[in-house]
């Protein structure tokens, strides 16, 4: 049987508005963070954090999103990512070695 909640004295406004606070303190909580441990196979990661953990830039994870090498889901406007799925792409993906640039001496 489940618990019945009996509101009394609250106007439908002021329900919605203290719910609408509760979810957002539950999201609030459920973000993830990064470097505090050892991160579990489905935690989540917002784009810079994927990046960090890549150490690519920010429009490189975009990128990969875009072409399918990365799936992202969206909660509350934000993209997240698993962090299965940037480790896996880090390790698909080969990056290139751009020869630095020497002042005064123009590319070869």
């Amino acid at each position: 049987m489940q618990p019945t909640i009996i509101v009394q004295g609250i106007t439908v406004e002021q329900l919605r508005e203290d719910l609408r606070a509760l979810i957002r303190f539950e999201l609030a909580q459920a973000q993830p963070t990064i470097g505090t441990a050892a991160p579990s196979v489905d935690e989540l990661l917002t784009v810079p954090q994927a990046a960090a953990l890549l150490d690519v830039c920010v429009a490189t994870v975009f990128e990969w999103k875009r072409r399918g090498l990365l799936v992202s889901t969206k909660i509350g406007g934000r993209t997240y990512l698993k962090h299965s799925d940037v480790l896996s792409a880090g390790t698909r993906e080969q990056r290139t070695q751009k020869p630095s640039r020497v002042k005064g001496k123009p590319p070869a």
